[in-house]
């Protein structure tokens, strides 16, 4: 059977990605600077028209109004290097610490003797154990944290490509579908083997090469629909040009629409018929933040937070006007999260010391302005990357409580997926948010719950295991071999050529079930324990 050779043009995102076109078509209304999102230079008018006669421009170009230096910070990230302007915004390439490891044609790698990998479910039931385990130390409000900042700098519209557009993959058609990379379920699987199920529906990484904006005989660099700063953009700019359809443009305020005495994000209009107290039984669209259920709930905080800070700026300086109030607010409620990103989160995780030592974060609690104009605003695909390993750690019941605290019930995390309009419902909102920090987090070990291995994305999909869909986006993203990474982080002052030379980060139950590979250069691409 002949195999498909490419996408067709941005094929499946029109419907998603319909305002990309209206906000680019707003924009070159008038004087407006036109570049190249790839390579990040200006683009000329063929170059415009060629992706246009492509239906690929609001992907391949970047259109922003010119750069002023007093001007405030942009929600699109444009402009804030003056020298290299669209560096930050929505599109920018992924940069990489290490470089691409590929096989041909840009498929997955290869083990060190050239045979493929085993199937990534084979290798997530072998590494990872499905039951419950409890944090001793953390509070469920912390994986649903790290969910929201990923949100922040790293876009999940592949998985909206595998649940409402590119459906097929595990059908006939999906066979010679180069789009298709379906992960199949091992013949004695634990679980699938009395379900039926066979495989789990997955897309390739969505990559400039594949959309046509680069050519295909370059190393594929995944597309990012977010701005690459800590920026609350899943708040501000969620889709390209949704802050202009969210702003109340009165009072500095952002849109909200009231249900059972609840503020929740809105963008409705005046010609608006979908509103959230109908959602539930119209299951209709809008423009709001509307992902997995920790971005939803941190979006609905922090946008409530903004009009917090805007309505208290009015009161002490009622001779601004909209904009003044709108960004300043906008700026405070940044700030905030960024206070909270970066000294209570991270040193959480990472260890305060370790982040003063990389001066990451100060040791005084002084102000810092760590800005560089000759570093470029970009993100690491191993970082966004590696926040994959908080999957591992969510609880995926909830315990619902109520004001005083008293438990209520428990709910399906997975369940809440692509359905924000649920938390305006039944106190949900309240109770979740009493649960989030009152629950313990899943364990910071081997094991993963249930819910998150076999029904990962609830009610969207029969059976889905999060884990393996991670551990085959890795190869399918290019990363190199775990033990190139090992080397990388020590400063290459330590080799890893033996599985002993892991002892040291890894602990003895994990090296025994990592000895089964042939040689330690072909470790999977996963988050050891």
């Amino acid at each position: 059977m002949a195999m498909s050779t490419g996408w067709t043009a941005a094929e499946g995102l029109s419907k998603m990605w319909t305002s990309f076109c209206i906000f680019n078509v707003l924009y070159c209304i008038a004087n407006a600077e036109t570049y190249n999102t790839y390579y990040g230079t200006p683009a000329d008018s063929k170059e415009v028209a060629k992706f246009q006669a492509k239906n690929i421009s609001h992907i391949c170009i970047s259109n922003f109004k010119p750069c002023d230096e007093n001007e405030w910070s942009r929600v699109d990230g444009s402009c804030n290097n003056l020298e290299n302007p669209t560096h930050g915004m929505y599109h920018t390439p992924m940069w990489r610490m290490l470089p691409a490891y590929y096989s041909a044609d840009y498929e997955p790698r290869k083990t060190k003797s050239g045979k493929d990998f085993p199937l990534a479910r084979y290798l997530r039931l072998m590494l990872m154990k499905v039951g419950d385990s409890i944090s001793e130390v953390f509070a469920t409000s912390l994986s649903y944290f790290a969910e929201f900042a990923f949100g922040d700098v790293g876009s999940v519209h592949d998985i909206r490509l595998y649940l409402r557009t590119i459906t097929h993959c595990c059908k006939p058609e999906g066979l010679t579908d180069k789009r298709c990379t379906p992960n199949f379920i091992p013949e004695n699987d634990n679980v699938h083997r009395f379900s039926g199920i066979k495989c789990h529906n997955l897309t390739r990484p969505l990559s400039f090469q594949s959309t046509g904006c680069a050519p295909t005989n370059t190393v594929p660099e995944r597309i990012n629909f977010v701005t690459t700063f800590f920026d609350i953009s899943n708040v501000y700019y969620h889709a390209a040009g949704s802050i202009e359809q969210n702003r109340a443009y009165e009072g500095g305020r952002l849109k909200v629409e009231v249900v059972n005495g609840g503020s929740f994000p809105s963008d409705a209009n005046e010609t608006t018929t979908c509103f959230l107290k109908d959602a539930v039984a119209t299951d209709c669209a809008r423009n709001v933040p509307n992902g997995l259920l920790g971005t939803n709930l941190f979006s609905t905080y922090f946008w409530r937070l903004h009009n917090y800070i805007a309505d208290a700026l009015v009161l002490l300086n009622p001779c601004w006007d909209d904009e003044t109030v709108f960004n300043n607010a906008k700026d405070i409620n940044i700030a905030w999260y960024k206070q909270v990103l970066m000294y209570e989160f991270y040193p959480l995780m990472l260890g305060r010391e370790n982040m003063i030592n990389n001066n990451i974060i100060g040791c005084d609690g002084d102000f810092r302005d760590p800005y560089d104009k000759n570093v470029d605003s970009n993100l690491a695909m191993e970082f966004a990357y590696a926040l994959r390993w908080f999957h591992s750690t969510q609880d995926a019941r909830q315990e619902m409580y109520d004001k005083n605290d008293k438990f209520i019930n428990t709910q399906a995390v997975v369940n809440y997926s692509l359905r924000v309009q649920d938390l305006a419902f039944h106190d949900t909102l309240l109770q979740m948010t009493h649960g989030i920090y009152m629950q313990p987090a899943g364990g910071f070990d081997d094991t993963v719950h249930p819910d998150i291995a076999d029904s990962g994305l609830g009610r969207l999909a029969k059976a889905f295991d999060i884990l393996t869909a991670d551990l085959a986006r890795g190869r399918y993203f290019g990363l190199a071999p775990y033990m190139k990474y090992r080397d990388y982080c020590s400063d290459y002052t330590i080799s890893h050529e033996k599985f002993e030379d892991l002892s040291y980060i890894m602990k003895p139950n994990v090296r025994s079930k990592i000895v089964k590979f042939p040689s330690v250069r072909s470790i999977i691409h996963k988050m050891m324990y």
